[in-house]
């Protein structure tokens, strides 16, 4: 206990860092789902997902925290059969923690709320896609475990030997975005002819990421080999 209780006396500052992360994260998600105009790659999954039990099965029950959670799951079980080291089972803290903070704010704040101006969309999806790659960037900057992406990327870098990261990425994000539309079109397609959560801002936010993180990355003073 003692250890324990030493250990997050000199982390302190780490572990605030790391739990910011979750919060920023889980807001820019609500808020690039209010905005209408697209969220993330692997947010379309789920959120798409939500609206498949919500709207079209009347299960009401089921959270956007909770599919987010089976779909990071599923991924971090992926890595830890091509991985098969246990440390990679920390994963589940930012895989929970995410999860969390995704309901916190629909369940408290936004409510399934959606901006029906244009003027708010845009504004609501430009905060989200400054702060989405602020919070990935928190992670990294608490020196803790990074999300499940993140491991997903690198295990695809070992495996195919790439010497561009940035392509791989890219493939990673458009497996979400497919997986996004077809979800879509089931949820969304077929009554109102949209994908949902997938839409223009999509691919906007796939291929600004990681330009955005570089910049927090100068800006927060991170090593590349943190």
């Amino acid at each position: 206990m003692k250890k324990l209780t030493t250990w997050m006396n000199l982390q302190k500052i780490n572990i605030f860092t790391y739990i910011m992360g979750f919060f920023v994260l889980g807001f820019s998600v609500n808020l690039l789902k209010a905005s209408t105009l697209g969220t993330g790659a692997w947010d379309t999954v789920y959120i798409n997902a939500y609206t498949l039990f919500h709207h079209v099965k009347g299960i009401s029950w089921i959270t956007m925290g909770m599919l987010s959670f089976v779909m990071a799951l599923t991924i971090m079980v992926i890595v830890l059969l091509y991985r098969r080291k246990w440390k990679y089972l920390m994963m589940l803290v930012p895989v929970f923690g995410v999860a969390i903070f995704i309901d916190f704010w629909n369940l408290l704040i936004f409510h399934d709320r959606v901006a029906e101006q244009l003027g708010f969309q845009i504004l609501f999806f430009g905060i989200g896609l400054l702060i989405l790659p602020l919070g990935l960037t928190l992670f990294v900057k608490s020196t803790f475990t990074a999300y499940v992406f993140d491991e997903l990327m690198l295990m695809f870098v070992k495996i195919t030997k790439a010497k561009k990261i940035t392509y791989v990425r890219l493939v990673i994000e458009f497996i979400g975005i497919s997986t996004g539309l077809l979800i879509g079109y089931f949820s969304n397609y077929l009554y109102d002819q949209t994908f949902g959560a997938v839409n223009i801002g999509s691919l906007i936010l796939t291929f600004t990421i990681s330009p955005v993180m570089a910049y927090y990355y100068r800006l927060l003073r991170i090593k590349t080999g943190q």
